[in-house]
């Protein structure tokens, strides 16, 4: 049976061949993440450095080093599932997500708990305000650099879930930066972690939602253009 299709026109063919290029495979979700590690865990490390350590108690580092690198470990795997939601077909299982974001969530106000319960130190009165705001301010200042750097390389592929992807690049940048000024915060008072150090991560995943609902509305309206 012969095609109806009519042949290409000899200028519509010619054009097309000329704009094909050659193209750079795209790498690894992870092998991407590895480019950036270095940047993610220089932002990480710089609040150790030029701040004092909080105090521990008995548990030292039962309490201390453990559960930041856990926590570290747990926002880098999120940060590895949003390069993840980049690529289409690539689609991690939605109960692993939850799961990840919950064990993250969990261990961050157990640890802070056990903490408090160690060396209960808190501000007075007069300061929570001002000590919720700083500790918010902070985490915000640690935590929107990562999120923009994943963001940016999600957004250099082709996110079919872009809200998703946004929202695990704000959460992992959040429990990231948790982790770190955790250990230089002197406040573990219950009411002030959730405010300023959990309400500081829901913030950033919040941040990363609106910039994935952003990308998929300009790309909505570029394709109708």
């Amino acid at each position: 049976m012969s095609s109806t299709t009519p042949p290409l026109p000899e200028e519509l063919r010619a054009a097309i061949l000329g704009d094909m290029k050659p193209v750079k495979p795209l790498p690894s979700p992870w092998k991407r993440f590895l480019l950036v590690a270095p940047l993610i865990v220089g932002v990480l490390i710089m609040p150790l450095v030029y701040n004092q350590l909080r105090e521990t108690g008995d548990f030292g580092v039962l309490l201390s080093w453990i559960p930041v690198a856990v926590q570290v470990f747990l926002a880098f795997g999120l940060l590895v599932i949003a390069l993840r939601e980049g690529v289409p077909g690539w689609r991690v299982s939605t109960r692993l997500i939850f799961a990840m974001v919950l064990a993250a969530y969990s261990l961050q106000i157990l640890v802070n708990l056990l903490m408090f319960m160690q060396v209960p130190a808190e501000a007075g009165p007069s300061g929570v305000l001002e000590t919720w705001i700083s500790c918010f301010r902070v985490e915000s200042l640690i935590g929107i650099p990562i999120l923009v750097l994943v963001a940016w390389l999600v957004s250099r592929a082709l996110p079919c879930r872009p809200l998703l992807a946004g929202f695990l690049a704000g959460t992992g940048a959040g429990i990231a930066a948790e982790a770190s000024w955790r250990m230089v915060c002197p406040n573990s008072e219950p009411g002030h972690v959730l405010l300023g150090h959990t309400g500081g991560i829901l913030i950033l995943g919040l941040t990363g939602f609106l910039l994935g609902y952003v990308w998929s509305v300009y790309h909505r309206a570029a394709a109708r253009d």
